[in-house]
């Protein structure tokens, strides 16, 4: 099963996860993907999922996947809402975030267990979340109770069967107005007690020395890019700007393509440079 394929492969090597929205985003990061011989994971939003023709997306990235010789996987991002969470799996996307993190301990661990039944029974992977790792926008910063803690970490897993965790620990979602303040310790905690792939969201924007020290350590196997996949996109439509190509005389929607692609394949190429096998 797909699932449990992505699950082998995470145990083996460390990738990034890709957030897109659209056809054409998953496409141009496939490519991009492509180009440098990886497999990639694309990543839908809970909101982007619901406006998605679903079965449709997941032909089209099976297909086109298979095209370019890469495997490509589906997984669902912060899945609170249950009826989605079963959307997705019944949508045959590979993995899902079944994310309580909002919710009590006892709770999180019920609703997280839930969702992984269903899952499992369709060899569809399964991750949750430990803490709440927030978002950095409108200012909101992290807080000392968002940052899960080692019970909690330790209960959580021995409470879950679970595929994959992630826990907050000082890392937050958008573009991070100051350098954001890691607990590598947490990190190396979690990784010590569980087999069990350990997920880094927030990767968007980390600083480089901060990337590699997670991906130096043993168990870190997933790390989440979001923002500046949006950036990259918006770079692409800023410079065919500057270059005229948006001029009403001669306009070629066609034309705009080959600024995502550039955009989208520096993007890609300079996440995987870091794990530094390319």
């Amino acid at each position: 099963m797909r699932g449990k394929r992505l699950k082998d492969l995470l145990e083996r090597d460390i990738h990034f996860a890709f957030n897109v929205w659209d056809f054409n985003s998953a496409k141009y990061i496939m490519d991009a993907a492509a180009g440098i011989k990886k497999d990639v994971i694309l990543q839908t939003s809970s909101g982007v999922f619901r406006n998605l023709p679903q079965k449709e997306f997941r032909a089209f990235v099976s297909s086109y996947s298979e095209s370019l010789g890469i495997n490509v996987w589906l997984n669902l991002d912060h899945c609170k809402d249950e009826e989605l969470l079963i959307q997705a799996i019944d949508s045959k996307w590979d993995a899902v975030m079944a994310d309580a993190s909002f919710l009590s301990l006892k709770d999180n661990i019920s609703f997280t267990n839930k969702i992984t039944d269903m899952a499992h029974s369709k060899g569809i992977m399964v991750e949750a979340e430990i803490g709440q790792v927030v978002g950095v926008e409108d200012d909101i910063c992290v807080k000392k109770e968002d940052i899960a803690s080692c019970e909690d970490i330790k209960c959580f897993l021995e409470e879950t069967d679970v595929d994959l965790i992630a826990v907050a620990f000082g890392n937050a979602h958008g573009a991070y107005k100051v350098p954001p303040v890691l607990d590598f310790g947490l990190v190396e905690y979690t990784t010590s007690i569980t087999e069990v792939p350990f997920v880094v969201h927030g990767g968007s924007g980390l600083p480089k020395e901060d990337i590699k020290r997670l991906i130096s350590i043993k168990g870190v196997k997933k790390i989440n890019i979001s923002t500046e996949v949006k950036q990259a996109y918006r770079q692409a439509i800023s410079h065919a700007l500057e270059d005229g190509v948006f001029e009403l005389d001669g306009f070629q929607p066609v034309n705009v393509d080959r600024y995502m692609s550039e955009e989208f394949n520096l993007l890609v190429h300079e996440k995987y440079s870091l794990i530094g096998d390319i």
